[in-house]
């Protein structure tokens, strides 16, 4: 056997490597892909939701991950998920190269030959994705900490919003200084790939343990990298790129298509399948074309190179054949199901259109755009815009008066750098909170919780997301102190990151509503008592989604400022949408109250296909 030794000629032979054994590639990353999803990733979710109970945790969100994560628990959750998830990778691309090798000797029907052998193999695999995972943590740990250091040196002087907004210069250079962490951290994360490329090969087929199959990788690789390199991570971020620019064309189209000819439903139908089947190719050539072309490395690299496969494989020996009937007719089936996979999310959509109670809105610190945020004028602008909700931030002085305030100092909104808990609500009272935005807002001043309650009153609802800088957790007190001296628990939900806080709050005054913010989260929050969970929008999951409301918890969602997003989230059934643009979500909410099932059917199948409705 002709062993390449080009870059292209590494392509050459793992495209052909793909016609001899399409059929059984191709039904194989359909059942492994099955499998992922509705075997592999519920046992997963078993798995870690039993190490948080056994932390004492039902879950874990936003910044208490990071302090859970640093437990024996968190480390033991860590560990599990990157050996896991490193584990469906290994055995995946295992798969892939073991048809390959069984069709070089073509075989007789090898997919039912694979699920033994990777049975088999299963252990070591799972050895060799503990060790990968353990050595490439250690390998980023300290990029990891220089960024930490990078930040407390660099952007740790004022609130970080003040840096994200108004980008000084010291900014720009953290940014610079992070850019070249990432890079270096992500020229490690390759470096390592390919040093250790040849090591699941080396023990599918040569029987040697995980850490003996790192080493004798390390060797072989040594004096190719540049070759294994250009080769490996050129394929993955040669079809990464491609996919991205076939997305970004397939959407320019499919717009294009849908002003032309409105919507008509087969053209709707048309454009899903169109899109399923893109996504599902470009996954296939992914994976299946790394695995092909790691074979022909690991070939052009092992020291007997005419091998194929070993007895370590134990291979049933069968009289050559070539692919069956039964094969060709496996794979046109899965191809066919996944062609066919857009008309089953087309009738899916038709349980997210029942009508539902109408979406509430919620002005994201008052109507902070037409406004200076968390002030008096943007809560009135908020009336005025028409929303339900006028959410605002409050946060404790240094002699203990709750006011109205998102930053952890004022330097953002009136040039004054010192931190709110050091100044006592008589000093902050001076400061002008309005010019910054817009001179026609001079003199607004920091109002106190009450004052902004008087003006909410009867007018519009709110939502208290409390604030916390540090360890001190009064606030949650003081804040349930005014609602009720208010009488304003019908009125209004308490909100916060700080689900310790929300328990405090909720002890305290257990009439108030309260709800959960959640930006990242582990476990199941679903059980969490709360009233609400207030999600950021990119994080929302059908599975949070459901399990909220199988539990009678609202659903709030955070930002949203687009008329398509705000569409995709009213027809999954979110309860409230917070926006910094509340009279576009009023009007949107609306339109939407006012269509008939059918279209709203309609605009569903819109925003899938071209994210606009």
């Amino acid at each position: 056997m002709t062993v390449p030794t080009t870059v292209s000629a590494f392509f050459a032979t793992a495209w052909h490597e793909f016609r001899r054994a399409r059929y059984s590639l191709v039904t194989y990353e359909f059942l492994f892909k099955f499998a992922e999803t509705w075997l592999f990733v519920p046992v997963v979710g078993m798995l870690l939701a039993a190490v948080l109970s056994r932390a004492g945790h039902t879950a874990v969100s936003n910044l208490d991950i990071l302090d859970f994560l640093l437990t024996p628990s968190g480390l033991l959750y860590g560990a599990m998920l990157a050996t896991i998830a490193m584990t469906f990778w290994l055995v995946e691309q295992a798969g892939v190269i073991v048809l390959a090798a069984m069709a070089e000797k073509k075989e007789r029907s090898p997919l039912r030959q694979v699920p033994g052998m990777l049975a088999r193999k299963s252990w070591p695999v799972v050895r060799l994705s503990a060790v990968l995972a353990a050595m490439l943590a250690l390998a980023i740990v300290p990029f990891v900490l220089l960024a930490a250091l990078t930040y407390r040196i660099l952007l740790t002087e004022f609130d970080i919003y003040f840096y994200l907004k108004e980008r000084p210069p010291v900014f720009w250079i953290a940014a610079g200084i992070g850019l070249l962490i990432l890079l270096g951290a992500l020229a490690v994360a390759a470096w390592l790939h390919v040093r250790w490329a040849f090591a699941l090969p080396i023990v599918v087929f040569e029987n040697h343990t995980p850490t003996a199959a790192l080493r004798i990788s390390r060797e072989r690789a040594s004096g190719a990298m540049r070759q294994i390199g250009l080769t490996l991570l050129g394929w993955l971020a040669g079809v990464l790129l491609i996919g991205a620019t076939l997305e970004a064309g397939f959407q320019l189209v499919a717009a294009t298509i849908l002003r032309s000819v409105g919507d008509r439903v087969a053209v709707l139908l048309a454009l899903l399948v169109v899109q399923a089947t893109l996504a599902a190719v470009l996954s296939f050539v992914l994976v299946v074309g790394h695995g092909l072309i790691l074979r022909r490395l690991y070939l052009f690299k092992s020291e007997n190179p005419g091998v194929s496969h070993s007895a370590a494989l134990v291979l049933t020996c069968l009289p050559q054949d070539p692919a069956s009937q039964r094969n060709r007719h496996a794979a046109w089936l899965c191809i066919l199901l996944v062609v066919l996979a857009p008309l089953a999310i087309w009738f899916n959509l038709l349980r997210y259109l029942p009508e539902h109670p109408m979406v509430r809105v919620t002005a994201h610190r008052g109507d902070a755009r037409t406004a200076p945020e968390n002030t008096i004028a943007a809560i009135r602008k908020a009336i005025e815009s028409g929303a339900d909700y006028a959410e605002v931030d409050v946060q404790l002085t240094a002699d203990g008066v709750v006011v109205l305030l998102h930053d952890r100092d004022l330097k953002r909104v009136s040039n004054d750098s010192r931190r709110l808990d050091e100044m006592p609500y008589s000093e902050v009272r001076k400061l002008d909170v309005g010019t910054w935005f817009n001179a026609a807002f001079a003199g607004e001043r920091v109002p106190t919780l009450d004052e902004a309650i008087e003006v909410c009153r009867g007018r519009i609802k709110m939502n208290i997301e409390m604030k916390f800088f540090g360890a001190d957790r009064s606030l949650a007190g003081e804040v349930a102190r005014v609602i009720r001296e208010q009488h304003f628990e019908s009125d209004c939900i308490a909100t916060s990151l700080s689900y310790d806080a929300l328990v405090e709050l909720k002890r305290l005054n257990p009439r108030v509503r309260t709800g959960l913010i959640v930006s990242h989260a582990i476990g199941d929050l679903g059980k969490l008592d709360v009233d609400a969970f207030s999600v950021r929008a990119d994080f929302l999951s059908d599975s949070l989604l459901r399990s909220a409301h199988r539990n009678d918890r609202e659903v709030h969602v955070w930002t949203v400022n687009e008329p398509g997003q705000m569409m995709r989230m009213m027809k999954r059934g979110v309860d409230n949408l917070i926006t910094s643009d509340p009279r576009l979500g009023v009007r949107i909410r609306d339109e939407w109250a006012a269509l008939t099932k059918a279209e709203r059917l309609t605009i569903a199948s819109r925003l899938l296909i071209a994210n606009s409705p």
